[in-house]
């Protein structure tokens, strides 16, 4: 059998864009009758003791802001649940999980692995919220999925599975998170959690007329992370050199809750505009709320200025009008900062210092082991930070990241700061800090080695010209022996495939993480397949023509 590769330019016939859906609604809400299922009820826990704990690390903003309570448990589609089959001979497995009292529900999955087609929704009892869908895209490599939260203490998961890949699903929960104090998803009776402190501004309040406009912008790179299960920090959608929406997110390295766990939300901002005062910021519709996606992989951090930078891999919705931020590695001091953040997990806010940042060396920081190399913001202006805030990017004049919150003490009294200083990691010392990739943040900021020492928001950088077209980084080749096809991720990117017969049939897909991956297609026919490649931090894609002749 030998193959052979030619390059085509044009293939619009199958054009596809691997993303997360968050659109349709679970199969068993349109069946006229269906299984009764037994809920798994969780056990009672010592709320008062938790919340004892609570009210000691809240003030340290070097720990996630822990919202919930998390169980252990094992409930997986061969142990729990019950299946439905439709009458296409498709089928349904649901299970319903109560935990008296949560606020939210949300969910580890320690086997996640579905086929193409296959749903995933997450909903409560009355409907009244909805989740999804999950599908084959977050599947990874650990088979690991972190969830976002669903409103109410009554919980269903549902999974559908097509009869063409009947039996290919495999899923196993292996943690159930009681949200005891949070209401991040729907607003209730026309109000939203605010649960941080009145002299916080939404992130819609005026800060200046120097900054409003970059503000209005960069709003839109920030996200709030929902970590190990339990905890919220902020992070930060960071551009590269290659101005190519690499979907690269700065945020603290002690916000680590494992990479394949992560889960994100963009474009969580009040509906009317609160400015350090005691009114109530109201949720965002359902648009926004459905702006989450789950699944990370660390690509560098160090505790020397307590940083971390992730790829998000569940995928970025074109539609939600995302920025990536720009960021200044010269270490030079910035007149003055601004902070964009959700403090406690809560809507969007800002922070502003007027004064020049200071620059200390090694500032010993709450439960941060190591010393961390920081600017010092001595006495915010106009809005503070809180826990949960942690991993958010300090702006400069220019709108540029200089560095990421590690810590510190300001925080609310009534409508007015108390007048504490914070610490955020200096990204001039994450630059080239260590030996390797995994240690700085060069490597991946400045993957084509071009030496610029600032660089401006993506928007900003694209106003000058299209950025660069790096499609011979991801080489696609064949070996003459065999029928295999090899994806060489030389861009180091997150890319789907999609293979096509001469007929527009799909015959297989899948998702490149690593960097060289093979595509089996010994059991083919001879004839003409198209491979299908699509970059999924920017939606650009090429096609390659292969030609299997079983007569070689």
């Amino acid at each position: 059998m030998r193959l052979i590769l030619l390059h085509i330019f044009v293939f619009s016939a199958f054009v596809m864009k691997a993303q997360v859906t968050n659109e349709g609604k679970p199969k068993s809400w349109q069946l006229t009758s269906k299984k009764s299922s037994t809920p798994v009820v969780m056990k009672a826990f010592d709320l008062n003791r938790i919340k004892t704990e609570d009210a000691k690390n809240d003030v340290d903003k070097s720990r996630p802001w822990r919202f919930g309570y998390e169980f252990k448990v094992n409930l997986g589609l061969d142990n729990s649940g019950v299946w439905d089959v439709l009458p296409d001979k498709s089928r349904i497995w649901r299970i319903n999980i109560i935990s008296k009292g949560a606020k939210t529900l949300n969910f580890i999955f320690d086997t996640y692995k579905i086929p193409r087609g296959a749903t995933i929704y997450l909903y409560n009892n009355d409907k009244s919220d909805l989740l999804g869908a999950y599908t084959n895209i977050f599947n990874r490599p650990d088979e690991m999925l972190g969830t976002w939260l669903v409103q109410g203490e009554n919980v269903w998961i549902e999974y559908y599975e097509p009869a063409s890949v009947k039996g290919q699903g495999e899923l196993n929960i292996s943690k159930v998170v009681h949200g005891y104090r949070t209401l991040t998803t729907r607003e209730i009776e026309g109000k939203a959690i605010n649960d941080s402190g009145n002299c916080n501004l939404d992130v819609n309040c005026p800060i200046g007329n120097d900054y409003d406009a970059l503000k209005d912008r960069l709003k839109k790179a920030v996200g709030l992370i929902l970590v190990n299960g339990t905890g919220f920090c902020t992070g930060t959608l960071i551009n590269n050199t290659n101005n190519d929406k690499a979907p690269y997110f700065l945020t603290a390295n002690h916000c680590s809750g494992g990479e394949s766990i992560w889960a994100f939300r963009f474009n969580w901002i009040s509906a009317n505009t609160v400015c350090a005062s005691s009114d109530e910021s109201i949720s965002n519709g359902p648009e926004n709320y459905y702006q989450t996606t789950s699944g990370a992989r660390v690509l560098a951090s160090n505790p020397e200025s307590d940083f971390e930078l992730v790829e998000i891999t569940g995928g970025l919705n074109p539609s939600w009008d995302l920025e990536w931020a720009g960021w200044d590695k010269t270490d030079n001091t910035p007149d003055f900062g601004v902070g964009i953040h959700h403090p406690l997990g809560d809507i969007m806010k800002v922070c502003r210092e007027n004064s020049p940042l200071t620059k200390r060396e090694e500032v010993s920081i709450g439960g941060i082991q190591a010393p961390v190399d920081s600017w010092e913001v001595r006495d915010w202006d106009l809005g503070v930070t809180e826990s949960g805030s942690s991993g958010s990017a300090l702006f400069d004049p220019s709108g540029r990241i200089v560095g990421q919150l590690a810590g510190g003490g300001a925080a609310c009294v009534n409508t007015n700061d108390n007048n504490e200083p914070d610490y955020y990691g200096r990204l001039g010392v994450s630059w080239d800090f260590g030996n390797s990739e995994s240690t700085r943040l060069s490597n991946w900021l400045d993957p084509s080695n071009t030496g610029k020492e600032t660089l401006d928001m993506l928007s900003q950088e694209l106003d000058g010209g299209n950025p660069p077209v790096e499609e011979e980084a991801i080489s696609v080749f064949f070996d003459v022996s065999k029928a295999m096809v090899t994806v060489s991720n030389g861009a180091n990117k997150i890319l789907d495939y999609n293979v096509y017969d001469m007929a527009g049939r799909e015959i297989t897909s899948g998702r490149l993480l690593l960097d060289d991956e093979t595509i089996d297609l010994t059991d083919r026919a001879s004839g003409m397949y198209f491979i299908y490649i699509t970059n999924t931090s920017d939606g650009t894609s090429f096609t390659k023509k292969v030609i299997v002749n079983q007569r070689f």
